[in-house]
């Protein structure tokens, strides 16, 4: 299964997962133990909201 998205940015994907509530504290601790990767922005974004990718997001 492809959980990643070729239309944002990984900086989009942070301020998505902020406007969802993630915090930057959880989002930079997160990203500095499993990398600043789309891999890993789509798990916290299933951490969060249970969607698995952004284009998931987008459609609801």
């Amino acid at each position: 299964m492809n959980t990643t998205t070729a239309t944002l940015t990984l900086s989009e994907m942070w301020e998505t997962l902020e406007d969802l509530g993630v915090s930057e504290q959880a989002l930079q601790l997160i990203t500095d133990i499993n990398g600043y990767n789309a891999e890993t922005m789509c798990d916290v974004l299933f951490w969060q909201t249970g969607y698995r990718s952004f284009e998931q997001l987008e459609e609801e």
